[in-house]
């Protein structure tokens, strides 16, 4: 579903110096903000920023941006089940 807000012209030139797309670097500090308040999985989050939904991309995402592990309940059995793989 496609959501649209207004983001006054100042903080578009922020948004413009993190990437060329200022909509995709709105997403992907709306993906952190939503996974550091523990509402959205890793995967989740790496899914919503444009990442990729595998846990390596998703977690070096999260890794690059500061952002501790937040040990969700959905995180901890995606772990599980990535460290159970041969």
């Amino acid at each position: 579903m496609p959501l649209t807000i207004e983001i006054p012209d100042e903080f578009v030139a922020e948004l413009r110096a993190r990437a060329a797309d200022p909509a995709h670097a709105a997403r992907e500090l709306i993906a952190l903000e939503l996974y550091r308040q523990g509402r959205i999985s890793l995967r989740a989050m790496g899914r919503l920023a444009g990442v990729g939904d595998d846990f390596w991309s998703a977690d070096g995402f999260r890794a690059r941006h500061g952002m501790p592990v937040s040990g969700a309940a959905d995180d901890l059995r995606d772990d599980s089940d990535t460290c159970s793989r041969p």
